[in-house]
């Protein structure tokens, strides 16, 4: 089975020829294959269309494949990106790095280089499905309700996987706080107590030593951001 038949992909470069014959060849991976000549529109289709994979030459007039990068950084969009060139660059390869970029290949492509760097997309693309960014560079496992840092999982108590459970399912979606301590503690009947709440909240940040993963609203409301 095509393990990117239900992915697409965006091609961006301003030579036409590179980019049929590039389009061509993704065509018979991808579900669906976008093509953009330059940066400017490449940028308008990731922004609608939000390929999943995007591959960009890095020599094009006026913005280049690192002007494009840069500019889904200050977006905030965490595409993959595979970067190709006519020229085997030390200085600019060291940029990609640093840009995140997933390879930086060299024309003429070599089929299993490309294949190689795809797989890299591949495996970033899968992760991101189970695990989500937060916070503090915390991974959330959505299959196994799992708290990971610096590729380890934390012992946490099970109101403490239920309130982050319930923050990450409404991430970026302030909740308020009497919802919050129903959800943890209904099976109890309890009588609402904010101070047990925040109790709870207290010992969380301290343990994980990161104040900013749940943020307090005004208004008795918490929340979980995205990564800034």
């Amino acid at each position: 089975m095509n393990r990117f038949q239900s992915y697409s992909a965006l091609v961006v470069d301003d030579d036409i020829e590179s980019l049929e014959c590039m389009s061509e060849y993704l065509n018979l991976e991808f579900s669906t294959v976008y093509r953009a000549v330059g940066a400017k529109e490449a940028l308008g289709i990731i922004l609608q269309k939000k390929p999943d994979i995007i591959f960009t030459d890095i020599q094009m007039p006026k913005n280049d494949g690192f002007s494009l990068v840069e500019k889904l950084f200050v977006n905030g969009i965490k595409t993959p990106v595979i970067i190709i060139s006519a020229y085997d660059d030390k200085d600019k390869l060291l940029k990609a790095i640093k840009l995140g970029i997933m390879d930086y290949l060299v024309k003429p492509l070599d089929s299993k280089k490309l294949k190689d760097a795809m797989k890299l997309c591949y495996e970033k693309l899968k992760l991101s499905e189970k695990e989500i960014l937060l916070e503090g560079n915390f991974l959330w496992n959505l299959e196994k309700s799992l708290l990971i840092k610096n590729k380890k999982a934390l012992k946490l108590t099970q109101s403490e996987v239920k309130l982050l459970q319930i923050l990450i399912k409404n991430i970026d979606i302030p909740i308020k706080d009497v919802d919050l301590f129903y959800y943890l503690w209904d099976y109890e009947q309890k009588e609402y107590s904010s101070k047990k709440l925040r109790n709870i909240i207290y010992k969380l940040r301290k343990k994980l030593n990161c104040d900013g993963l749940i943020e307090n609203i005004y208004g008795g409301r918490y929340m979980i951001n995205s990564p800034r």
